[in-house]
């Protein structure tokens, strides 16, 4: 009973913090892309996360409330120190464990010393431009069936190039799905 009331308010803290994040214009993921990340994750249950960008922890928060059924852990970074000292207070209300926050650069440390174990699943939504960097970044970290989600890839196509340069050179398969009128995700698995 205790672990659905957990369950329940961390649900209802997910929903005010929307309203509060879309009354100060903080861009969050949406809800139709939460309805594929849920799908994701509940398909391959991934037990170590990566998430690159966290913002205000919205989408921390809701992956790591959906991966607690089992055994998991979620690295997430963030380089704002206002959206940092943010995203520890929302950590803090949502009653989550097992959620590991950086505040750095991912570009700018090695991966390898502060996530400790292989990665089964990273979720990508920082600067488009750098996502290219950030793929390359966790290749040594990501396990070989690992699956990979960058957010935005429609929105912001136009500043995809080095992405899919890298997608094409490397030879990695990934698919687009729409998740919204106007924008999508990839999902590389």
């Amino acid at each position: 009973m205790l672990q659905w009331w957990n369950g329940q308010m961390i649900q209802d803290f997910l929903k005010e913090l929307r309203i509060r994040c879309k009354k100060r214009d903080i861009p969050i993921i949406s809800e139709e892309t939460e309805v594929y990340l849920e799908w994701i994750l509940r398909k391959y249950k991934p037990k170590t996360c990566l998430e690159i960008w966290s913002a205000v922890a919205y989408s921390t928060i809701f992956i790591a409330n959906i991966i607690k059924e089992w055994d998991w852990i979620i690295y997430s970074s963030e380089i704002s120190y206002p959206t940092y000292t943010a995203w520890i207070n929302n950590i803090k209300q949502s009653w989550l464990t097992n959620i590991v926050l950086y505040p750095f650069d991912v570009n700018k440390i090695n991966l390898r010393k502060l996530v400790n174990k292989k990665v089964d699943f990273a979720f990508i939504d920082w600067q488009k431009n750098q996502y290219a960097g950030y793929l390359m970044k966790i290749q040594n970290i990501l396990r070989s069936n690992g699956v990979i989600v960058l957010d935005d890839v429609i929105r912001y196509r136009n500043k995809l190039s080095s992405l899919y340069w890298y997608l094409e050179k490397k030879q990695i398969n990934y698919k687009i799905v729409k998740t919204e009128p106007w924008d999508g995700i990839i999902i590389i698995d």
